[in-house]
């Protein structure tokens, strides 16, 4: 594969993706502030009212909406900054650095540290969840507070090779600044939902109204409602066109591997082996739900699942790499684990 052209693809669809959102959320404030306008210029063609006024609660309506998206991101944005450490810890993961107990510990260092002088980037700290699915993880939200985790699974049915093609996944996450656009979209997610809560909360307000003042909860309602629809629909869309940029990134992510490992079967040897191991790449964690879009691999199915997954499937990770695959998955039994020779040798 031309892995420098299908990096290309991917960060001109992730831009072009990214500016969709900005647009959905620009449009949506507008429509949202549409019936408060109309009613400004209405008066104002009326006679009742002037032009200044109409525009000015336009304005006003824009600033009030925007606000409350800006803030509830914002707030969002704050709680997900920690650094991969904490969602390391969260998922049950053990720190390995300085601290490998076995072999398969120790090779899983030593290609962490080969993929790191690959990619050009600082050795992050590892984790080892005892998972026995294969998958792994990037987390932090900057290089220097990033994290890699991988599951036991990983560590013993992928061969040297296969794990250093799953490593180098994770870091071209890490370099290419995956997981902060991953927070901010996060983030811009909430407030839309922030919205709709808001709505929610307005609406409600209502039962505790005087109800003597029609025109007030006329006012009041129609603000709650569009707020409501605002917030909600912004939220569905808003999860698709992040999940779509995730998409891109694992792509993205994909094609890194392969210009770090010079090896294209690296990666595809691992996605085969996802594909064809029993527990596949699901994560036993309650908090696994949670970072599902950081890791190498997730399940799902059903075309819901597919328009909100956060990974492509395997099927076509694998022939965006190796376009004359068979479609047939590689079990660990068949390919055959590390040799205890092999093993021995990457730990000195």
């Amino acid at each position: 594969m031309n892995f420098f052209e299908r990096q290309t693809q991917a960060r001109n669809q992730t831009s072009r993706l990214v500016y969709l959102m900005i647009l959905a959320i620009v449009m949506l404030i507008g429509m949202t502030s549409l019936p408060f306008v109309f009613n400004g210029f209405e008066d104002y063609l009326s006679g009742t009212g002037t032009l200044a006024d109409a525009l000015l609660a336009m304005a006003v309506i824009a600033l009030f909406i925007s606000s409350i998206v800006v803030i509830g991101g914002l707030l969002k944005y704050r709680q997900l900054r920690a650094g991969g450490k904490v969602v390391a810890e969260k998922l049950g993961g053990r720190l390995l650095n300085g601290n490998a107990h076995t072999l398969d510990e120790q090779r899983l260092m030593n290609v962490v540290e080969e993929m790191a002088i690959a990619s050009g980037t600082r050795v992050p700290s590892v984790y080892l969840l005892q998972d026995e699915s294969i998958n792994a993880f990037a987390a932090g939200f900057t290089p220097e507070d990033a994290a890699i985790g991988v599951t036991r699974g990983a560590v013993k049915l992928l061969t040297r090779e296969e794990l250093q093609g799953v490593i180098a996944h994770e870091f071209s996450h890490i370099f290419n600044g995956d997981m902060r656009l991953n927070t901010q979209l996060v983030a811009v997610v909430h407030g839309l939902l922030v919205l709709g809560l808001a709505g929610t909360y307005i609406l409600a307000s209502l039962l505790k109204r005087d109800k003597r003042d029609v025109r007030l909860m006329l006012v009041v309602f129609a603000l709650g409602a569009a707020l409501c629809v605002a917030g909600f629909i912004g939220n569905l869309y808003g999860n698709l066109i992040k999940a779509a940029v995730s998409r891109q990134r694992e792509f993205l992510a994909d094609a890194s591997a392969v210009q770090y490992t010079r090896n294209p079967q690296s990666i595809v040897g691992a996605l085969k082996k996802i594909g064809a191991h029993k527990q596949g790449s699901v994560i036993n964690s309650p908090r696994a739900a949670e970072f599902s879009h950081l890791f190498f691999s997730t399940g799902g199915s059903g075309w819901l699942s597919r328009m909100f997954a956060t990974h492509p499937d395997l099927s076509v990770r694998i022939r965006r790499i190796d376009p004359q695959w068979d479609g047939s998955f590689t079990t660990a039994a068949a390919a055959g684990k590390p040799v205890p020779d092999q093993m021995a040798a990457t730990a000195d």
